[in-house]
């Protein structure tokens, strides 16, 4: 059986990666390798995805981050996980404001709801997906609301749920009002 790093390896040639670098394998205190890939290009996404599922990758979830937001507050990150023969393997790309990244749904079908989540929940543009509908919070709640509000390192140690609803409500409220007030103000303009 050939090691799944060198089959990863062999089958990422033609990929832009970031910094023009190969497959990063990384091994932790614990003796367990993951690798890494950070793509230069996010239209080098799906063929990424292609050659992973071809070589036996299963995705198994994706995350969404600001590694910097202070810095950059429109930048993201974000990380499709794969699983190959038991190898982790994370695909990373970064996103600007105006990006989008292309749709892997028709490879991996679970990406259907990992990529409606990541555009509802963080606001990041999927291009190409098949069903961008919305999947848990009303229409009148800004899409990437919890960007905003719930960076990653809170959402996965959420101790206080009910200050963070509370933030979104208010937000929620505000709309609204502020959307009345337009129909008002435009509803006297044209009388």
């Amino acid at each position: 059986m050939r090691d799944p790093i060198d089959v990863l390896r062999e089958s990422l040639t033609g990929l832009q990666l970031a910094g023009g670098q190969s497959a990063e394998m990384r091994t932790g205190p614990d003796g367990l390798a993951t690798a890494w890939l950070h793509l230069a290009d996010a239209g080098d996404l799906p063929a990424a995805a292609a050659r992973l599922k071809e070589i036996g990758g299963r995705l198994a979830t994706t995350t969404v981050s600001r590694p910097d937001a202070e810095a950059h507050p429109d930048r993201h990150e974000i990380a499709y996980h794969l699983l190959l023969e038991g190898l982790p393997v994370t695909v990373k790309l970064t996103l600007e404001q105006d990006q989008a990244a292309p749709s892997i749904t028709s490879i991996f079908a679970n990406a259907d709801w990992e990529e409606r989540e990541m555009m509802e929940l963080s606001g990041i543009r999927i291009a190409g997906h098949p069903n961008p509908r919305r999947l848990f919070l009303d229409e009148s709640i800004e899409a990437g609301v919890f960007d905003r509000y719930v960076p990653f390192s809170e959402m996965t140690n959420l101790a206080n749920a009910d200050a963070v609803w509370a933030r979104i409500r208010a937000e929620s409220c505000d709309a609204k009002r502020r959307q009345g007030e337009t129909s008002a103000q435009t509803s006297a303009e044209t009388n």
